[in-house]
């Protein structure tokens, strides 16, 4: 049977599904114990110093375009696009995007007038009981893989991805996460992340993640004095691999990460979602097309919905 167009908005299928594929995100790495890198647990600042060059930021942005089914299983559309930016003598340049249409289910591609969905088969297939989580963890990796394709390209200077840092590079790399999911810290460590003020940090403490160690460490972005907040507004964990210079690199993270912060006025994510970053994702937005517009074309060759 060939594939029908099951539905286009994810939130009219039932259950959880629309929640699991909105891009939730999920961090890995929790510890299975609580080892700090440096003592005494206290808020740390450090002295301004200068960004090093080439400075590298890299991101990524899936969506889920479709839900199609052939009577027998569920495939999911989706689009996923990746690119790169470069700090370099005072200014700030695009270097490179990339956009890919997947499948994640199908076996061949799918080509709908001047759309070509690439075939992502599932690992390990479905699984019992509801697909769409399986699918939306397939779409994910495919952005994953797109912005490792983008970072491997990028040699010397500092490198900052959005998100944890999963890729293997021999020059330094910093990570970021925005939103807080996953406790790192036991509860008698925590009250420190509510002390600290904009500027500071806590010490660093061990992460591990797919065999690979890390140091990690939260900061405070500077905060708007307007407005009530939660107590992890502007806050950030901040990861590297665990190697010499790390300590070097949590330092410069102070002068790097609240001097890119956003203002709410311009970002509804601000502070965290920092200014490059923001201008990036808008240009891989622009890329990836109209939702509108692909909609009509998957409904043109698909019919359903």
């Amino acid at each position: 049977m060939a594939w029908r167009l099951y539905a286009l908005e994810l939130s009219r299928l039932e259950g959880t599904a629309g929640e699991v594929l909105s891009g939730a995100v999920w961090e890995e790495g929790y510890p299975a114990r609580f080892e700090p890198l440096e003592a005494p647990w206290e808020a740390r600042r450090a002295p301004p110093v200068p960004w090093p060059e080439p400075l590298y930021f890299v991101d990524g942005r899936e969506r889920a375009e479709a839900v199609l089914s052939d009577g027998r299983r569920l495939a999911l559309l989706g689009c996923v696009a990746a690119g790169a930016l470069v700090y370099r003598q005072g200014n700030m340049g695009l270097l490179e995007t990339r956009v890919r249409r997947v499948g994640v289910g199908l076996e061949e591609a799918l080509r709908l007038g001047g759309l070509v969905y690439e075939p992502l088969p599932l690992e390990g297939g479905p699984g019992p009981g509801d697909p769409l989580p399986a699918l939306q963890e397939g779409l994910r990796k495919a952005r994953a893989l797109l912005e490792e394709e983008v970072a491997g390209g990028l040699t010397g200077g500092l490198l900052i991805v959005d998100g944890p840092v999963r890729l293997r590079r021999r020059d330094p790399v910093l990570g970021y996460i925005k939103t807080h999911w996953a406790r790192y810290l036991p509860e008698g460590k925590e009250a420190l992340l509510f002390a600290l003020k904009p500027g500071e940090r806590t010490p660093m403490f061990r992460v591990h993640r797919g065999g690979q160690a890390l140091a990690s460490w939260y900061l405070r972005l500077p905060l708007p004095p307007e407005g009530v907040r939660p107590p992890e507004s502007g806050l950030l964990r901040v990861e590297t691999p665990l190697q010499e210079g790390a300590s070097a690199l949590a330092d410069l993270s102070l002068s790097l990460f609240p001097a890119l912060a956003s203002h709410p006025v311009k970002d509804p994510r601000a502070p965290q979602n920092l200014l490059p970053v923001g201008g990036l994702e808008r240009e891989l937005a622009r890329r990836m097309g109209s939702r509108e517009v692909v909609g009509r074309l998957l409904a043109r060759h698909l019919g359903g919905g």
